[in-house]
């Protein structure tokens, strides 16, 4: 009699499943967890998708423009001659404009100074694209003409879909032109410094700014700035630095980047 009711037991023991309750229970703290962990998990991916991104988009561009100054004697980007000029007569801005060499050689597709309208500036495709603001989502200084876009500027739509847009200034001091990689295209993305657009500077190496022989210099805005907190501080804000802040930490967006 007592092996049988053990046995009985054992049974029973076998086909006891879980309680409503407890599945309730269970799939309860499952959601709890998945509410915290998701959204790190999400802003880590996404972080790693546009570091990646930036990170190929400027080794290509550096690619192109050591090709173009082989053909040019080796000289500095500012002193490179490019008299037969990709769509004559809008590139009339000094040494700078021959930046169109560079995505030439690397086979992008060109696009000529825009109409008055800043919402034309970035690779257009005849298709109006979501406005460009800053990491805090203002618009700012973005739509001013000679500052962070510009209707004198020109643009080309890289091989892996980012689009780069450049002024050909000749400014004084370290800067001699602007440079912005916005890395999935103004069709795609949040269109926000700092999350998938990112500004640069052509930095002669003649201009005093020490930072190589050769003059083949592209360096993020702020990249003289050694206060990372401030870099941080404005890459929360502007974003113009947030390139800079990369650049600083190691080509890393670290845990405390401002995403």
């Amino acid at each position: 009699m007592f092996e049988f009711a053990s046995k009985q037991r054992v049974k029973n023991a076998q086909y006891r499943g879980f309680t409503l309750a407890e599945v309730l229970i269970t799939l309860g703290i499952i959601g709890v967890v998945a509410a915290m962990t998701l959204p790190t998990l999400i802003s880590n991916y996404q972080k790693s998708v546009a570091l990646n991104r930036l990170k190929q988009t400027y080794a290509q561009i550096m690619v192109g423009i050591e090709a173009v100054a082989a053909e040019q004697d080796m000289l500095p980007m500012h002193q490179w001659k490019c008299t037969e000029t990709w769509d004559s007569g809008k590139f009339n801005y000094i040494q700078e404009s021959c930046f169109y060499l560079v995505f030439e050689k690397l086979g992008a597709k060109m696009h000529g100074r825009s109409p008055e309208n800043m919402d034309q500036v970035m690779c257009y495709g005849e298709t109006p694209y979501r406005a460009y603001t800053q990491m805090n989502g203002n618009t700012g200084d973005i739509p001013t003409s000679g500052k962070w876009l510009s209707t004198y500027s020109w643009s080309a739509t890289m091989p892996n879909g980012a689009c780069v847009v450049w002024m050909a200034y000749a400014w004084t001091g370290d800067a001699r032109g602007s440079m912005i990689i916005d890395i999935d295209g103004p069709y795609a993305g949040p269109n926000r410094y700092g999350k998938d657009t990112f500004r640069f500077l052509y930095v002669a190496a003649n201009s005093g700014a020490g930072l190589g022989s050769n003059g083949l210099n592209i360096y993020p805005v702020s990249y003289t700035s050694t206060n990372r907190n401030n870099l941080k501080n404005n890459c929360k804000s502007s974003g113009s630095a947030c390139a800079a802040l990369i650049w600083q930490d190691g080509w890393q967006m670290k845990p405390d980047y401002p995403w």
